[in-house]
């Protein structure tokens, strides 16, 4: 009977599939053939200090004397060396997994890493605290006779404490990881709306299909009429021909009978009579009619052509509204508004206002489904959903950046300057507009990692909120200056869009950023009713949304994880398209 199958997988490559040959364990614990690994540093990651794992992706350092001196994993070299050995013609040949495992364990013992390479007959049985290295009781009397060594009984009742309490840890993430993300239900809303904007290209489809066979259809009305205006001239133009024809002949007719029949009289008396009429007829110029040219106008069809792509171009970027809801505001004064919006993975909306007092403000937050599920007092004007699914919000009272569970439940904080709006990068790296107009980059422990502009550069009057790209780009609204400034990951000054005004490109109060999916950056300007769509470059595209679409006073805009554009108004309006 064959080995178990799971014992198999254990101690076979997932690269070549064969059992493993000398086994080099990565950063990310998975395991592979040492030729293996090797071959695919050659190909892929040739002259670079780090790879990829074929598996994971995650990377590994690349040691300086290559894939050979990664770490061998001795523990899959002893539980092939036990399930090998085992006589597979017995009985007991199916062996169960943890036998295997409790047979390479046992094997170990005796297997020559557990021996020291210096005093060779020696077993390591201590841990030298200052050097980091297992030793034995021969080189702890000789060269570590004055350092800090523990028994390995001791080290590895210790380490196994540390890492059993760290994989406790690991297996409680793993199982809350996005816990209310069902991933079945973001399927199903992908499919519809995939489904739905196919159905909005087939109407554009249709819609330019008519206008296609109506510009043709017209066109051939108008060559039919142009056609039978031709026909028509030239059936006149045969008519008078034939009229004249038939004129001169009978004339031509009459003479020549009279010249050579009639009498001398009647020659004389008709002459006069003959000769005016030949002389009519001699004189006679029929006018010839112009006819229609018969061509197509191509100038036109290429208007029309063009008038059909804009009218696709306009329906495929319409902003369709989904979905909404009101936000009840505290009207008594100071007033309470809108400031900004945006989303955890869950699906929740979180609408933060602000008021002229401090202590006024609030994070409320919203389900999918729309309903309020909580109200929760800040007193700063900055909140961003991390990676892991916390938030993080600038009070200024305090002068700190406060990060709270996803419950609200309070997890840390560390010092900031007067913090005002607040986001985070890819890397998790807390984004901080200041009150002194300085952005400045943390850890997510606290450590300051950059700040900028520098006193150098041009004075901002007043940096109202930030945002970052889909290459951690930093994109920091001013509304003194009604404009868009944008800077490098490392702060380095890239452009600036906007100035004051209600034409293409010009803001009348700007306010909240977002970066779309695909790069793209929308914009609220609350005075001109619209938000601006600009490429990463910082061009300027065309508006998403204007007054003509319902648009009042925007001052927030997100995007969700699905795609929808989720727009918030100066008196508490939310819409989603």
């Amino acid at each position: 009977m064959a080995m178990a199958s799971k014992v198999t997988d254990f101690i076979s490559c997932p690269v070549c599939l064969e059992h493993f040959e000398n086994p080099k364990i990565l950063d990310c614990l998975h395991s592979f053939c040492e030729h293996c690994l090797q071959e695919v540093v050659d190909k892929n990651f040739r002259n670079l200090p780090r790879f990829l794992c074929p598996e994971c992706r995650a990377p590994t350092r690349l040691p300086a004397g290559g894939v050979c001196e990664l770490k061998s994993n001795f523990f899959i070299n002893r539980l092939k060396a036990t399930v090998l050995s085992k006589d597979t013609s017995k009985e007991d040949a199916d062996v169960e997994f943890e036998d295997a495992k409790s047979r390479a364990l046992k094997f170990s013992k005796q297997s020559e890493i557990d021996h020291c390479t210096k005093h060779l007959t020696n077993g390591l049985g201590w841990y030298c605290e200052e050097c980091k290295d297992l030793i034995c009781t021969s080189c702890k009397k000789e060269s570590h006779i004055d350092h800090d060594c523990s028994s390995l009984d001791v080290v590895t009742a210790k380490v196994k404490q540390e890492i059993y309490g760290e994989l406790h840890q690991l297996r409680v993430k793993s199982e809350q990881l996005y816990p209310d993300l069902n991933i079945e239900k973001e399927r199903w809303i992908i499919k519809k709306h995939e489904a739905s904007v196919a159905s909005q290209i087939s109407d554009v489809q249709n819609k330019m299909q008519r206008m296609v066979n109506e510009w043709s259809d017209g066109c051939r009305n108008e060559l039919k009429a142009m056609c039978a205006s031709a026909e028509k001239q030239l059936t006149a133009i045969e008519d008078l021909r034939a009229m004249g024809k038939a004129s001169m002949e009978s004339a031509c007719r009459f003479t020549e009978r009279l010249l050579s029949s009639g009498s001398k009289v009647e020659v004389v008396r008709l002459a006069s009579q003959c000769k005016t009429r030949i002389g009519n007829l001699l004189s006679f110029d029929a006018p010839l009619p112009v006819l229609p040219v018969l061509e197509t106008d191509l100038d036109t069809m290429d208007v029309a052509v063009k008038s059909a792509m804009s009218l696709i171009s306009d329906e495929l970027h319409k902003m369709r509204r989904t979905g909404g809801f009101q936000v009840t505001l505290d009207q008594a004064e100071p007033r309470e508004w809108v400031d900004a919006v945006s989303t955890h993975p869950n699906g929740d909306i979180y609408v933060r206002t602000l008021s002229t007092d401090v202590k006024k403000g609030r994070v409320i937050t919203f389900g999918s489904a729309e309903e309020k599920k909580g109200d929760f007092k800040v007193d700063g004007r900055g909140m961003t959903t991390m990676p892991d699914g916390n938030i993080a919000v600038t009070s200024f009272t305090r002068k700190a950046v406060v990060i709270y569970t996803p419950s609200w439940q309070e997890m840390r904080a560390f010092g900031c300057i007067k913090p005002g709006d607040i986001t985070v990068n890819s890397k998790g790296h807390i984004i901080v507009i200041c009150s002194d107009q300085m952005v400045r980059v943390f850890s997510q422990e606290g450590v300051q990692l950059l700040a900028f502009p520098s006193k150098s550069e041009a004075e901002v009057q007043y940096n109202s909120h930030v945002s970052t790209g889909q290459h951690d780009e930093i994109y920091v609204s001013d509304p003194n200056d009604d404009c868009l400034r944008a800077y490098s990951p490392s702060g380095k000054f890239m452009y600036q869009y906007g100035t004051e005004g209600d034409g293409d490109g010009q803001f009348t109060d700007i306010r909240q950023v977002c970066c779309l999916p695909n790069g793209n950056i929308a914009i609220a300007d609350l005075g001109n009713h619209r938000l601006h769509l600009l490429t990463a470059a910082g061009q300027f595209k065309r508006f998403l949304l204007t007054h003509e679409d319902g648009l009042n006073n925007p001052t927030a805009v997100t995007v969700t994880a699905d795609g929808h554009l989720i727009v918030g108004e100066l008196d508490g309006a939310i819409k989603i398209y």
